[in-house]
């Protein structure tokens, strides 16, 4: 039995968790003083687990007990798509066989999917996805390049979350310009809202110069028909800018699309990390359901000429996005950004 002591900096909501140990892999539980229980989990001797709710400068005990929760992420690959389910309820699938590209698709949240997949107006905007519409001059935002997955560098199904890790190859007319690995990884907080690291290594492969346009995103979303800001959705960022005239083109810490779906509010939000190239990034946001983090298209944006990227060695692009409940304000989406930022001290007592 291992004691933890987990202390507050700053406020934390259902915020993961993550602290070395000598534990085996598998799934455990975290008891507080109260005895309410917490889904934990070991992965390449890395503890992690979800704080429900600390006060700032709070400190609170759990016991890490070896045993199962019983309600776990798990994973599925159908040789199309790998699909994940918490319990019986699907909550996403990542589909990389016999597409342009691979993409989540649906994005589920009480069994309700919150993105669109192929719309009309746009067929190759794809739910939840990765791809630039400049790479060397070839188009894989809705042109000719195409991104293969090779394989799966890891698959970990668990209770405190579930993580794919895919190798994929960016080609066109079978020659690869970039390997790219994609780590995406669910967290089961106890809400059932759901918190993603989004992960994206671009690796080139000879001279590649990512170029300047608007039409491209390291994560991009297509939100619901319902959602959208023309069916009485919204549109905000870190700097409380509304709707497309005041978001598109501009720098923000993050962004969010809230609006109806089936008779209840949800959104979408996607985190900026400090760490990411060109930091707080631009958006590409229009009222009809697009939302891109690009920071490429400041030809489009600002004007300026200084939008290619050129790749010398590998580049790498850490995002969070949060899948919520109700309005920006109701799911709190600043103080989320913050505990990403911040999250809390652990520390192992006995």
């Amino acid at each position: 039995m291992t004691k933890l002591k987990v202390r507050a900096h700053r406020k934390a909501v259902e915020d993961p968790c993550e602290t070395l140990t000598g534990l085996s892999d598998g799934s455990y539980i975290l008891k507080d003083e109260a005895g309410y229980c917490y889904p934990s989990q070991v992965s390449s001797g890395k503890l992690s687990f979800i704080i429900p709710c600390l006060g700032a400068g709070e400190t609170r005990e759990f016991l890490l007990l070896d045993e199962t929760p019983s309600c776990e992420l798990k994973l599925a690959d159908t040789g199309d798509e790998i699909r994940v389910a918490r319990g019986s309820r699907h909550v996403a699938s990542y589909k990389y066989k016999g597409v342009r590209i691979p993409y989540i698709y649906p994005l589920n949240l009480d069994g309700i999917c919150i993105t669109e997949d192929s719309p009309r107006d746009h067929p190759h905007h794809n739910s939840l996805w990765t791809a630039h519409g400049d790479v060397n001059g070839i188009d894989f935002w809705a042109g000719d390049g195409k991104v293969r997955t090779l394989g799966f560098i890891r698959l970990v199904q668990g209770s405190a979350y579930a993580e794919i890790v895919a190798e994929n190859s960016w080609e066109v007319e079978g020659s690869s310009l970039l390997r790219e690995i994609r780590r995406i990884r669910f967290w089961n907080t106890p809400s059932g809202e759901w918190l993603i690291d989004y992960e994206v290594l671009l690796k080139p492969e000879g001279s590649v110069v990512l170029g300047d346009t608007k039409e491209a995103g390291i994560v991009s979303v297509r939100v619901a028909n319902s959602m959208t800001v023309l069916n009485g959705g919204k549109i905000t960022n870190s700097w409380g800018g509304v709707n497309e005239k005041e978001v598109w083109g501009r720098r923000a810490e993050w962004c969010d699309y809230s609006g109806p779906v089936a008779g209840s509010i949800y959104g979408i939000a996607v985190f900026d990390h400090p760490t990411n190239p060109r930091f707080p990034t631009y958006w590409h946001t229009r009222d009809y359901g697009l939302m891109t983090a690009n920071i490429f298209g400041l030809s489009s944006f600002i004007g300026s000429r200084e939008g290619d990227m050129p790749l010398t060695r590998p580049a790498g692009f850490h995002y969070r996005i949060l899948v919520h409940r109700g309005w920006v304000h109701e799911a709190q989406v600043h103080l989320r950004y913050l505990n990403w930022l911040y999250p809390p001290e652990v520390v192992t007592i006995s």
